[in-house]
């Protein structure tokens, strides 16, 4: 029986053992397996926890350059997930797309990336000095159908660019993934690998009624969260690659070993690997029983105020995209009347005790994983009530809009002069954001979340990406790259004096 455990959770087990064998420590960490952690803690999460927090000592291998167990669990984990290689990530997904840019990219060569991508990606291009060609969304699209893509642009933007890398995101935070096998087809077409960005769908390779995994459909790379959607803890994720360039994976293993860090918690490896053991081996019957109980509360779930909507086959045509994970549960509001959706999500953690995970302009939107299958009763019982809390806020007022402003969301680009590693490296200064048209940004804004960028450094800051901060900002949004001082809103922007000189 422990030989099948060491098997199915190779760096786990071993770790495991080694903590039991209460060894003499005269290494890091300070606080010696919990015998000197700060009592508070130890009295909130045990001592146990404390014995797992180590690095690289005789059993737990050198994440960087594994060669025992830890080379085997990442090998079972490719197995599972249908790579050739895969890598344990301890600084999310992030340090993948991080490793990717940097790796793939030259200094100055040219990336096709989502203009709606996660702000990861932008500080990936500063990081690496690639060059982006900003892919435009689709227009008209719901709130909930960023990161769309138009084949035909694409390939126009393939023809008249020396483009390395197509970068996208799939699914986006909403669960809506693009249709990759003929973007795979038509990257491979002019010689640029395909990375995909698909954080939140770690879980889509273990039901069929997910989206097809970006892997199976052609992707050169793809980058998964642990945490998002499965077991692992915050900050693990996993990065694969279809191994279609040996040179390729050298260099990616050479930015991990730069960007990681060099002292990788136990703890998040381990979480990696058991957490991928446990999915595996339960997760096609634990997701069959979420499926079915979603299905059949959706029609319940709709009331006056709200109603539950999947994308519908316009909206998927139209914007790229192919499937749709069912483990969201996208609220929209109804009616004619406009409804401030962070105030209602405000109160639901405030007096009620649920947290969500967004609140958008016109949807709220539900995150549910294995976890929520453990009493599939009480979850779906926990979701009526929540449709029925919300009704009831609604039908009180909550979050009621008594003024409306006049925006309108034109979706109008901005014009991009510098690419954001010269952007991020050019003399800044401070600028009232009401006085900031036309100025060159050096902030990167993101509304967060999804946390996708409104103005990207090195752009021309337009009139609509102003009037929508202030619009967000009164909304009550978290809006990155934008700081707050006496009731008044300023932004970074680059001293174009001091590029003149």
């Amino acid at each position: 029986m422990q030989d099948e455990e060491n098997r199915k959770n190779p760096f786990a087990s071993e770790l495991t053992e080694y903590v039991q064998e209460r060894k003499t420590f005269y290494c890091m960490p300070g606080h010696k397996q919990g015998k000197g952690a700060p009592s508070f803690l130890k009295k909130i999460w045990g001592d146990k926890v404390f014995g797992y927090d180590i690095t690289e000592v005789s059993k737990s291998d050198v994440l960087a350059y594994p060669k025992k167990e830890l080379k085997l669990a990442q090998e079972r984990a490719s197995s599972i997930m249908g790579a050739k290689r895969s890598w344990f990530l301890v600084n999310g997904s992030s340090v993948g797309i991080h490793a990717i840019l940097g790796g793939l990219v030259d200094p100055g060569q040219k990336v096709l990336v989502h203009r709606e991508c996660h702000k990861a990606v932008l500080m990936g291009l500063v990081f690496s000095g690639a060059v982006p060609i900003y892919l435009e969304p689709t227009p008209n699209l719901p709130e909930y159908a960023y990161g769309s893509i138009d084949l035909i642009k694409v390939e126009e933007l393939l023809k008249a660019h020396d483009i390395k890398l197509v970068l996208v995101t799939s699914p986006n935070y909403y669960g809506i993934s693009l249709d990759i096998p003929p973007l795979s087809e038509l990257c491979h077409k002019y010689n640029a690998s395909l990375f995909v960005d698909e954080a939140h769908g770690t879980h889509f390779s273990f039901h069929p009624d997910f989206p097809t995994p970006a892997l199976k459909c052609g992707a050169d790379y793809v980058v998964q969260s642990m945490h998002k959607t499965l077991g692992g803890l915050y900050q693990t994720a996993l990065l694969h690659s279809a191994s279609r360039n040996k040179r390729d994976d050298e260099r990616v293993d050479l930015m991990l070993a730069m960007l990681q860090s060099t002292s990788p918690s136990a703890l998040f490896l381990m979480s990696i690997d058991a957490a991928l053991t446990e999915t595996y081996e339960h997760g096609k019957k634990t997701y069959s029983l979420l499926l079915e109980m979603i299905e059949t509360v959706r029609p319940m779930l709709n009331s006056e105020h709200f109603i539950v909507i999947e994308p519908s086959e316009g909206v998927l045509d139209a914007g790229g995209f192919i499937g749709f994970d069912q483990c969201k549960v996208i609220f929209a509001a109804a009616g004619p009347d406009e409804r401030n959706l962070i105030k209602i999500k405000d109160k639901l953690s405030k007096e009620h005790g649920i947290e969500i995970e967004l609140a958008g302009e016109k949807h709220l939107l539900l995150t549910l994983s294995l976890a929520d299958a453990d009493d599939i009763e009480q979850t779906r019982e926990n979701l009526i009530y929540f449709s029925d809390t919300i009704e009831q806020m609604a039908t009180d007022g909550v979050g009621e809009i008594l003024e409306e402003d006049e925006y309108v969301d034109i979706r109008e680009l901005p014009i991009f002069e510098l690419t954001p590693r010269d952007a991020f490296y050019t003399s800044k200064k401070v600028m009232r954001l009401s006085e900031a048209e036309y100025a060159l940004s050096s902030s990167m804004v993101c509304i967060y979340p999804p946390g996708y960028p409104l103005i990207i450094p090195g752009e021309r800051i337009n009139e609509a990406a102003i009037h929508k901060i202030y619009h967000d900002h009164r909304f009550g949004f978290t809006i990155i790259g934008i700081t707050e001082k006496d009731g008044e809103l300023y932004i970074d922007v680059i001293d174009e004096d001091d590029i003149e000189q």
